[in-house]
């Protein structure tokens, strides 16, 4: 039961990091605009076949990951 609790808790964390490093690549990439582009990520039907590594989900969180930075 412990294992299973660390790995659920290891997957997460991993999870997290890799939602905020796309975020801050599309900042660093779109500006003011990377809200919009995960967005457009999000709802996008091939976004399986250009990010097929990332988990279903994972671009709803990236846009809201971008909607907290000022990019300003």
């Amino acid at each position: 039961m412990l294992q299973s609790l660390k790995g659920w808790f290891r997957r997460r964390r991993d999870a997290r990091a890799l939602i905020e490093s796309d975020a801050q690549a599309l900042i660093e990439r779109f500006g003011e605009d990377a809200y919009l582009e995960a967005r457009l990520r999000q709802h996008d039907t091939d976004a399986a076949i250009i990010d097929g590594n990332r988990p279903p989900g994972h671009w709803e969180w990236v846009k809201e990951a971008t909607g907290r930075y000022d990019v300003r």
